[in-house]
């Protein structure tokens, strides 16, 4: 009967929409995207995306990386939810995006990439009372989650004409989702109470793109993803099958002033492809997310320009609070540090994310970042 308790409490934990049970609005369902952005186009409310060759979106872009080098990004969130009963402060720590290119005379581009799709590491507790006979006993109970499903993309880009640059992706997606549930009482005549399980997912797709700069001045991006099959395993045991979400986006940068560059996009991700995923009834889906931002030459760092940056972002989550989408809007701002003559960079950066307020519950957060390229 415990065993019986334990797995669907781990199942209701795993797959459950509702906010009461995880304790946040942004980690429903199977996660939360933190949008597989580099720290830069983070600071431009993802509007660099389609043409940034650190975020792996466009294949395409990579071909910006002009010489061989590493990428590696430190992102951590420091969450704030606040409910009628009081409010829980959690910090989370990602490193969502890891990268490496390698360029193949000047044409070609190859590029290797690890970036986070979604992530679901909480953990929540509750009070309870269990009864014997007349006498009752207090006890703590805390539900646990720890992980991710991960993109992992092999992408080339190769150039048409100099201006004109297509690109291809392939991506397989990975990863795993540790659940516990642990149940103690200051009473010693309970009995404590620890069940663990863990869930992976494995999953493919192709994804292709194409960067043009008509000028110098203008610089246009556009791209897209075809998901193959993801299937859930439980303890080695397939569990469930769905689609990994289609996702299609375009951007566009402009540089025609001095020491500006101004970009924006757009970009849609098919995310319903994975309620098969989950329980029936799983609050998902599709998703809209579009952003702008500024980037200006601020002082000179050892005789280098360091860029200041600043940008706002709209979206909406993919899975849902009670029926209701959440959306979530953020203010970002950020520099670079040019470093090794310029060949290298650190970029920091802050974002500041509104995720509304639904049946009660409604959460802020700060996400920090610090993204280091180095080419040799």
């Amino acid at each position: 009967m415990r065993h019986s308790l334990a797995i669907a409490l781990l199942l209701s934990a795993a797959f459950s929409a509702r906010a009461a049970a995880q304790g946040t609005l942004s980690t429903q369902g199977f996660g939360y995207p933190p949008g597989q952005l580099s720290t830069r186009a983070t600071s431009l409310g993802g509007g660099l995306a389609e043409t940034d060759p650190l975020s792996p979106v466009n294949p395409a872009a990579i071909s910006d990386w002009v010489a061989s080098g590493l990428y590696v990004q430190y992102s951590p969130e420091y969450r704030s939810v606040e409910t009628s009963g009081g409010s829980d402060h959690t910090m989370t720590v990602r490193f969502p995006v890891m990268m490496g290119a390698v360029t193949a005379g000047d044409r070609v581009v190859i590029g290797l990439s690890t970036s986070t799709l979604l992530d679901r590491t909480w953990e929540t507790t509750r009070v309870g009372y269990t009864h014997a006979g007349a006498d009752s006993a207090q006890f703590f109970e805390d539900f646990t989650s720890s992980g991710a499903i991960n993109d992992i993309r092999l992408g080339v880009a190769f150039a048409i004409s100099p201006s004109l640059w297509v690109g291809a992706g392939g991506h397989v997606f990975s990863g795993d989702d540790r659940l516990k549930i642990q149940r103690v009482s200051a009473d010693t005549t309970f009995t404590p109470f620890l069940q663990q399980s863990r869930l992976s997912y494995s999953g493919t797709g192709l994804s292709g793109g194409v960067t043009w700069r008509p000028s110098r001045a203008l610089m246009l991006g556009a791209s897209g993803r075809v998901g193959g099959n993801i299937e859930t395993f439980r303890n080695d045991t397939s569990i469930s099958k769905a689609t990994v979400p289609s996702r299609w986006g375009v951007g566009v940068s402009f540089t025609g002033v001095s020491g500006l560059l101004v970009a924006a996009r757009a970009d849609w991700v098919g995310w319903s492809s994975m309620g098969d995923l989950g329980r029936p009834g799983l609050g998902v889906t599709d998703a809209w997310d579009m952003g702008a931002g500024v980037e200006l030459n601020g002082p000179l760092f050892f005789g280098l320009t360091l860029p200041l940056r600043a940008g706002y972002r709209h979206r909406t989550l993919p899975f849902t609070v009670s029926g209701a989408e959440i959306v979530e809007n953020s203010f970002s701002f950020g520099a670079g540090i040019p470093i090794s003559g310029g060949r290298s960079r650190i970029d920091l950066g802050v974002e500041r994310a509104n995720r509304g307020s639904i049946n009660g519950i409604s959460e802020k957060a700060w996400v920090l970042s610090a993204g280091f390229m180095v080419r040799p």
